[in-house]
């Protein structure tokens, strides 16, 4: 993706907006392209925010995408001034640098999603880009890859023709979502869920918690906050700042957007959607009641900009999910594979294993269950609950593999199965493969950064059906 715009930035505005001066260079350059890091210049006629305040500025990583303009702080020592490079000094980088996100992204007046929350971000992410992508133009984060250092980008991918924006924001430590607001200014903001992640720079759930909080201050404490009406991790964050609409989904509890009559269709989950005493029969590609709770999230976002309920549930009919999201297949000697090496944390444990329950109902259990990662010093414990959760449901066998193998093991003792620990991919290939034929049900559960055990995903879901 590229910060592109059509029209050209006048060079005499954004040196107002930034408070810089010119001190060396064309004075009429036209600008389309803003990047805040050297190796993110790509194009000609870009204005390079120079945030890493290095002495000596390194001009040969760019000297090819001449003509551009190079914004840096007083103190800042450039190497020589090159022909048809526009310099321009500032006095405080930080104050010329959100100047400018403050200023581009007021240009535009349009809705802004941002979403937030253990599980289900990105699905419920895709799902309103691509119900929203059938009448609008749209700039939405590209699948997962919602790090700060591309916030500026994504911004900058608004232009004139944008009529609506979705980015996922993520929590990695506290600060980082109300960061991510602040290029982003939502006005309507969703938390899908609060379980439990992250705790490596959060420290403690409760930490998390409030670091997903920070939605509520990122909307400026106005606008739309949509809820899961059943989460009772999110039920602890407070509400008394905030002055604007409150909209909630969910199941069990009172809710705007409610589902009931869930079942278990082909290919997919059948659901009632009731709002304001109104009925509407839906489907959304993929299995378990979690899939659901994005369904309903995602109508409840749309629906707030005026896309009707009815047209939106026939969108997600024909919904897409990325490869490894509780992906089924017939896979290695007839074998059932169900595919959900996307993420790992307790709650999408508990979720998938439900699945498995579900559609394996006739056919042996296999659940392959990962470590999870960014626990933080609570890691060996959460591990340990990972165990617990499996043994409540009625798996026939468990592979607890990877760093936390053991952990996930010691959780689970006393259930009814069978439970291995493999500390490596071959050792978890030996074991497993035996064990596979068309009587057999296998939930492959790990995260994507676990590369270790990918040739080994591919391969059982490789086989011909």
């Amino acid at each position: 993706m590229d910060s592109f715009r059509k029209e050209k930035i006048n060079l005499k505005i954004f040196c107002k907006v930034i408070n810089g001066t010119v001190v060396h260079g064309p004075k009429k350059l036209k600008i389309f392209h803003i990047v805040d890091r050297i190796n993110h210049v790509k194009n000609p006629y870009t204005a390079i925010f120079l945030k890493n305040k290095r002495k000596i500025v390194r001009q040969d990583r760019f000297r090819s995408n001449i003509p551009c303009a190079i914004v840096f702080e007083k103190g800042q020592l450039i190497d020589e001034y090159l022909p048809n490079v526009t310099y321009i000094m500032v006095k405080d980088m930080e104050n010329a640098y959100w100047n400018f996100v403050h200023h581009y992204r007021h240009m535009y007046d349009i809705p802004v999603f941002a979403i937030t929350g253990t599980c289900g971000k990105t699905t419920v992410k895709e799902m309103i880009t691509q119900i929203l992508r059938s009448k609008y133009k749209v700039e939405a984060t590209i699948k997962t890859r919602n790090g700060e250092h591309r916030s500026l980008r994504y911004l900058c991918g608004i232009t004139e023709e944008t009529d609506v924006a979705v980015f996922e924001t993520p929590v990695d430590y506290p600060g980082l979502l109300e960061s991510n607001c602040m290029y982003f200014q939502p006005t309507i903001g969703m938390i899908t869920n609060i379980g439990v992640d992250h705790l490596q720079l959060c420290g403690t759930v409760e930490n998390y918690i409030q670091a997903k909080g920070e939605i509520l201050k990122g909307l400026g404490y106005k606008g739309t906050l949509i809820l899961n009406a059943d989460d009772e991790r999110t039920k602890k964050i407070s509400l008394a700042k905030y002055k604007g609409k409150l909209i909630y989904f969910g199941i069990n509890a009172p809710a705007d957007y409610r589902a009931s009559d869930i079942r278990y269709g082909t290919d997919g989950m059948e659901f009632t959607l009731l709002h304001q005493h109104l009925k509407y029969q839906g489907f959304v590609p993929g299995y378990g009641e979690h899939q659901v709770y994005n369904a309903l999230s995602a109508i409840a976002a749309v629906h707030q900009i005026g896309f009707g309920i009815s047209e939106a549930l026939e969108l997600l009919k024909s919904f897409k999910k990325f490869p490894g999201q509780l992906e089924t297949v017939t896979g290695y000697n007839g074998s059932l594979i169900i595919d959900d090496t996307w993420k790992s944390n307790p709650t999408s444990t508990d979720a998938c294993l439900k699945v498995l329950k579900t559609i394996g109902e006739d056919k042996k259990k296999i659940a392959v269950i990962g470590s999870s990662s960014w626990l933080g010093e609570e890691e060996s414990d959460i591990h340990k609950e990972i165990g617990k959760i499996i043994a409540n449901h009625q798996i026939d066998t468990l592979f607890a593999y990877g760093t936390f193998a053991n952990q996930i093991a010691a959780g689970a003792k006393g259930m009814k199965g069978e439970v291995f620990t493999c500390l490596t991919s071959n050792h978890l290939e030996k074991l497993l493969l035996p064990l596979l034929g068309q009587d057999t049900a296998v939930l492959l559960k790990t995260c994507m950064r676990d590369k270790s055990i990918k040739s080994l995903v591919s391969m059982l879901k490789g086989y011909p059906k």
